[in-house]
């Protein structure tokens, strides 16, 4: 029997008709949880929805605009995250940056940040990020606004102060970076006793990378935090207090002015200091290093319209060269081997640098050491340079001379606080500690420059004196100073960064030694990934102007997922 046309015509007609009223219903709906988003606003807060479940595909990064302030919408499964969009080190986009296991990392220098809470989590920096509490309703992705966080590029997370009844004192000795990361998280987590940090040098915690990039900033422009900040959260900042003597049998401190502390536990972080030439003629006036705004300045103001030689072919080095290069006469570098960073980025990156300096007038001696210096009425007039190769001795003019060699650890060479303590120093002088940051003497932990520590990845032990790890191990050395059971491990990624004429170089791992590098991208015009490998896995990565790939290998070695060679091809 056939079937009847008009009857499937009417079914047809009916089904559509319930598509359009369902379609017309949902949008009423729709309609309905927007105005009653919108309904629920206070003077402060208000909740909104912002899409619907399914709008995001997983590990998207969405950017959203909430009264004028930008934001970013983040998808992972069925969660969802609202964060600021920009990093709160140096305002780094965060939508280029790498998502993973929670966190965002800022495609720059690595800023790592909690997508709930919005905190800190790996450096550098101080400040988190505004996050908003964000829920799914009925397939309806609501965020719950808190108008006093919108547009704020930073958030400083709750801290607590002294209570008067806590009579339990942490010592931090040094005033770099590691020691007001590791004051600030004390805070954070309630730490209420009291916290005393001694200073050697005459200011305040800085910005030290700054220093080399531009060299005549103010020093106040400089300043991690202003004096307030130390004394509303009961840091007691003791600048220019050198400590000469640390007794762990006592638990004491002993400043250079007599002044005495006992300590219930102990924080190191003397950081380092720029390691000098012992040759002839080194004590001529002019001969200066780079550690200090007051160094900084000098450089700046010395330099200008004189015949400048670096000696050392660092990235202070060649920041100092590039900020110089249109101030100064000349400006010569002193440089051991046939490149720059031939050691550490390898033979075509390390020629690729040494032309962009080139290009602009900045002259090299490779394969040479200084021997010596020479000098008119008591100041530095020349640099004696002998070739590796030719044993040549040939004089370079110079009317300032600038060390840019690396740096030494402020341990006994420097403060000798450690002599006769028993804290244990490799042979060449930086305290040895765990992956916990404790030395061999109970209660005392070291973090930053003056430390050599377990790399998580191999356990072999390294030397990485960069900024952002600094911040790291100050961070694991208070969180396990306060811990009386379970301590927290250091899992950060060395990770390092320099802007020379504009161009952007970063570098994430840690390669002591490597085989063979691959590389990506377009040498000539300054946009390339390398990576360095060992046998078959990859160990580091650099970049210039490719933002975010650092960042991403960073995330994947700490998450133990390791590149090898195959992955590349």
């Amino acid at each position: 029997m056939g079937s009847n046309p008009s009857r499937s015509a009417k079914a047809t007609q009916d089904m559509a008709v319930q598509e359009e009223r369902r379609m017309e219903a949902k949008q009423i709906s729709r309609r309905l949880d927007e105005a009653y988003m919108r309904m629920r606003k206070t003077d402060d807060t208000f909740e909104l929805l912002v899409c619907h479940h399914g709008d995001l595909k997983h590990g998207e990064i969405r950017e959203l605009t909430i009264e004028n302030a930008k934001l970013l919408l983040i998808r992972d499964a069925d969660q969802y995250f609202i964060v600021g969009n920009k990093c709160s080190h140096y305002n780094g986009p965060l939508r280029k940056g790498s998502y993973f296991n929670g966190r965002l990392r800022c495609p720059w220098h690595g800023a790592c940040f909690n997508l709930v809470t919005g905190e800190i989590e790996e450096y550098p920096g101080l400040d988190g990020v505004p996050a908003f509490p964000v829920k799914v309703v009925k397939g309806s992705v609501i965020v719950q606004v808190d108008r006093r966080l919108l547009g704020r590029a930073k958030v400083l997370p709750a801290m607590s102060k002294v209570d008067l009844t806590v009579e339990t004192i942490f010592v931090i000795v040094g005033g770099g970076p590691a020691s007001l990361v590791a004051a600030e998280t004390l805070r954070k987590k309630n730490f209420c006793g009291r916290i005393v940090i001694f200073a050697k040098e005459q200011m305040a915690p800085y910005d030290r990378p700054k220093l080399s990039k531009v060299l005549d900033v103010d020093p106040n422009m400089l300043l991690l935090r202003d004096s307030e900040h130390y004394k509303k959260y009961d840091i007691e900042l003791m600048i220019d207090q050198e400590i000469v003597s640390i007794d762990p049998s006592d638990r004491t401190v002993t400043a250079k002015t007599k002044l005495m502390l006992r300590y219930d536990k102990l924080l190191i972080c003397t950081g380092g200091s720029p390691r000098r030439l012992n040759v002839p003629g080194c004590k001529l006036k002019n001969i200066c290093c780079l550690g200090t705004p007051d160094e900084a300045a000098f450089v700046a103001t010395a330099g200008q319209d004189k015949r400048i030689v670096i000696i050392g072919a660092s990235f202070l080095a060649l920041e100092v060269a590039a900020f110089m290069g249109y101030k100064a006469k000349s400006v010569s570098i002193t440089c051991r081997s046939n490149y720059p960073f031939e050691n550490l980025l390898g033979r075509h990156i390390g020629k690729l640098l040494r032309q962009m300096l080139r290009d602009r007038g900045v002259i090299f001696y490779e394969n040479s050491n200084v021997v010596g210096f020479e000098g008119t009425d008591g100041a530095v007039s020349g640099v004696l340079i002998k070739s590796d190769k030719t044993k040549d001795l040939v004089t370079a003019t110079a009317e300032l001379v600038l060390y840019a060699i690396g740096a030494v650890p402020r341990t006994i060479p420097n403060t000798k606080c450690l002599l006769n303590s028993g804290v244990e120093l490799d042979a060449d002088g930086y305290i040895n500690v765990d992956q916990f940051m404790r030395t061999n003497i109970e209660r005392v932990f070291a973090a930053g420059d003056c430390s050599t520590f377990p790399l998580s990845d191999s356990g072999s032990r390294a030397k990485v004196q960069h900024w952002a790890m600094a911040h790291s191990q100050g961070r694991i050395a208070s969180l396990n100073m306060m811990s009386s059971g379970h301590l927290e491990p250091l899992r950060s990624v060395p990770y390092f960064w320099t802007t020379i004429f504009g161009k952007n170089i970063r570098y994430a791992g840690y390669c002591d030694s490597f085989d063979d590098v691959m590389i990506t991208g377009d040498l000539e015009n300054g946009r390339w990934v390398a990576f360095y490998l060992k046998q078959d896995d990859v160990k580091a990565v650099a970049t210039m102007n490719y933002d975010g790939v650092a960042s991403q290998f960073a995330d994947l070695q700490m998450a133990g997922k390791f590149t090898t060679r195959a992955d590349l091809l």
